[in-house]
């Protein structure tokens, strides 16, 4: 489809200080260099251009159908700012898309689009083997390119989000390309399901590129992985930070459909996936008329330019209205920290202690007020665990670069010293967390190695077994350590010598179906899990024999047990919390409440205490249900981000912490 000709105006002079040309360093990384030499025409005109050796050769070797080229001329016109948009490209080496990107690159560099932004999901899980050739295919592009992460590089990353970083310099971008701020940031979620969400960190980035980029009225665009409205927590935020700014347009991917609409008072471009659910193959063309007017088309791979489909648009939705709490409840705001928040708390009577997104270990005083902080400089995601007068912490970075990863033991200060602790290396980020039982730590050293860790820093390990990434806590009951991880397996070690005493899968091969980010429970000689393939599974601790699978609700990774081991609890994907019991031959449900939740894919682990059974949504609410009835006591909003996890404190109060950086405290008796 050829669309007409727009009238064309007389090119305005371009700053060459804002042109500068990208080629791959030696690491193979794409770098800015300074402004290339100026052809004779671009030194006559007034414009300064680059000239390409690479899109030159390309341009000799590989000719496009010409209808195609003809098309794209007709919408491109001098002085007008050219996008080309990848998005959700999932390229696996060998994969379908992976075999279409040669294409793809032809086109992109026979198009006259100025620079190439890739808006997140590169890869399917983020694998470093993934990133790695992904990067190379990209490589092949002749032209000024940016990506952002998405969700899938984000969520199941192997090195905690440090490969895409050191491939591509860094997770966002802010520049001005011919008197237009471009702005890319990441949205996550990091290191586990769930919605999107801005790190506080990169909330600042923003606002302050805005600020130094935009204050005067130039024109915006900005680019994300995940659109503003429904699956981005903190969407609506952003957007009101936006809206004080001339954003002519936010252009996401993520949904793996293709429209434009208005989101939150923004003009939104949410772009094709390589591979539509149509079976077509496409990206998309942004152009940008240099005042206000921004213009978006899908490419067919190999074909025709047509237009984005217009939705209707969507409106802010106002935030819940506060529902009762009971009178005996007290839900506290006890502390709320400026950066974000991925771990859970370790409570002792002397403190809360738990990790944050800009590389903080935090410590508060029992009223919530900030006892100490040491800075690691790397994000944690590792929730904290107390034992023998001991904090332990998984590690995305031994201090100094020593290691990949590594597990920090820290005395636990009576007199508010933060110095000393000792620091163990680890083979691979640690962001799993550990399980304290008879005075020792057992927990996974990232990928490869499990360890069982006593206060003063000696452990014995099972490397053995090349274990893949391990993230959720393990169980440790009658002489046994259970854990799952990302490489498909379910894992029974002896929990004494730590030898391998039994393995189980469920016999598929795709690892994101893996028990990775999973707390088993045990009881009643059983061993039971859920996992992101949606079933129940229970398994029989000495033998790891399977005894049945369910998936009469939707499970995921929410699960927990009962004090007493007798009873398994597991959020559902449809907001429902299900008690089962423990040691049955068969399923056997006990109860089922609905949560209210809806749609929720949170992996916050369930906690019972004292009787009631705590759950935690995406959006940040926190539900009591009784655990012998299945009642629902009450529920409360703490924020607009995702529960992390449950902690009960040596006083019997409950602590419960938000990505937004909220740490609350839950205390009081049953209705």
């Amino acid at each position: 489809m050829v669309l007409p000709d727009r009238p064309r105006r007389r090119s305005r002079p371009q700053q060459g200080i804002l042109l500068e040309r990208y080629q791959p360093d030696s690491a193979g990384r794409h770098r800015r260099a300074v402004p290339g030499r100026q052809s004779r025409r671009a030194r006559s005109s007034g414009r300064t251009a680059v000239i390409n050796p690479e899109r030159k050769r390309v341009l000799r070797m590989r000719i496009l159908p010409l209808l195609t080229l003809l098309s794209f001329s007709a919408l491109l016109t001098a002085g007008e700012l050219k996008i080309t948009v990848l998005s959700d490209i999932h390229v696996s080496p060998g994969n379908a898309n992976d075999k279409l990107m040669p294409d793809v690159v032809k086109e992109v560099n026979a198009n006259d689009s100025a620079l190439v932004v890739v808006t997140g999901d590169l890869t399917n899980r983020g694998a470093d083997r993934e990133l790695e050739h992904i990067h190379n295919v990209l490589s092949g592009i002749g032209k000024e390119l940016h990506a952002i992460p998405g969700n899938h590089e984000t969520n199941w990353s192997e090195s905690a989000g440090q490969t895409f970083v050191r491939l591509w310099g860094d997770e966002k971008f802010a520049i001005v390309r011919d008197g237009v701020a471009l702005i890319g940031f990441s949205t996550g979620p990091y290191l586990k399901m769930g919605d999107g969400y801005v790190r506080s960190e990169d909330v600042a980035f923003l606002k302050e590129s805005l600020r130094k980029l935009a204050g005067n009225g130039e024109p915006v665009i900005v680019f994300c992985h995940y659109p503003l409205a429904d699956e981005l927590g903190n969407g609506a935020a952003i957007a009101r930070i936006l809206r004080d700014y001339n954003v002519v347009g936010v252009v996401s991917g993520h949904t793996h459909s293709q429209f434009r609409r208005t989101i939150y008072g923004l003009d939104s471009i949410v772009c094709r996936p390589l591979t539509g659910f149509d079976g077509t193959h496409g990206y998309n063309l942004l152009r940008f008329d240099g005042k206000e007017k921004l213009e978006a088309f899908e490419k067919r791979l190999g074909g025709d330019i047509l237009p984005v489909e217009n939705r209707e648009p969507v409106a802010e939705q106002p935030f819940p209205a506060e529902e009762p709490l009971p009178e005996n409840v007290r839900v506290e705001l006890l502390h709320a920290d400026p950066a974000s928040v991925f771990t859970g708390a370790a409570v002792t009577r002397s403190g809360i202690y738990y990790g944050t997104s800009d590389g903080r270990f935090v410590a508060l005083t029992p009223e919530g007020e900030t006892a100490w902080e040491r800075n690691f400089k790397r994000p944690f995601y590792s929730t904290p665990a107390a034992f023998e007068g001991v904090i332990a912490v998984g590690l995305t970075g031994m201090p100094g670069g020593l290691a990949p990863g590594g597990i920090a033991l820290l005395p636990e200060p009576k007199s508010g010293d933060k110095r000393g602790g000792l620091f163990l290396p680890a083979p691979a980020p640690v962001i799993g967390s550990g399980t304290a039982s008879d005075g020792r730590l057992y927990m996974g050293a990232g990928a490869g190695e499990f360890r069982r860790i006593d206060s003063a820093g000696r452990y014995e390990k099972n490397d053995t077994v090349r274990f893949g990434t391990m993230q959720g806590a393990p169980a440790v009951k009658d002489g046994v350590a259970v854990f799952g991880a990302w490489d498909t397996n379910l894992y029974a070690l002896d929990a004494e010598t730590l030898e391998l005493r039994w393995k189980w899968n469920n016999g598929k091969s795709q690892v994101l179906f893996s028990p990775g980010n999973v707390r088993p429970v045990i009881g009643n000689g059983q061993v039971v899990i859920v996992a992101p393939d949606r079933y129940m599974t229970a398994l029989d601790l000495k033998t790891g024999r399977q005894l049945w699978r369910a998936n009469a609700h939707k499970f995921r990774e929410a699960l927990g047990g009962s004090e007493d081991g007798g009873t398994a609890y597991a959020k559902t994907m449809d907001g429902e919390l299900v008690a089962v019991e423990t040691g049955k031959p068969e399923y056997t449900e006990k109860w089922l409440c609905d949560l209210g939740f809806g749609y929720d894919h949170a992996p916050c682990p369930v906690l019972e205490a004292d009787g009631v059974v705590y759950a935690g949504s995406r959006n940040g609410v926190i539900a009591a249900v009784d655990a012998a009835t299945g009642k629902l006591l009450w529920r409360y909003r703490g924020g607009d981000s995702a529960v992390n996890d449950f902690t009960k404190g040596p006083d019997g109060s409950v602590y419960a912490t938000l990505i937004e950086g909220r740490i609350y405290r839950i205390s009081g008796k049953m209705p």
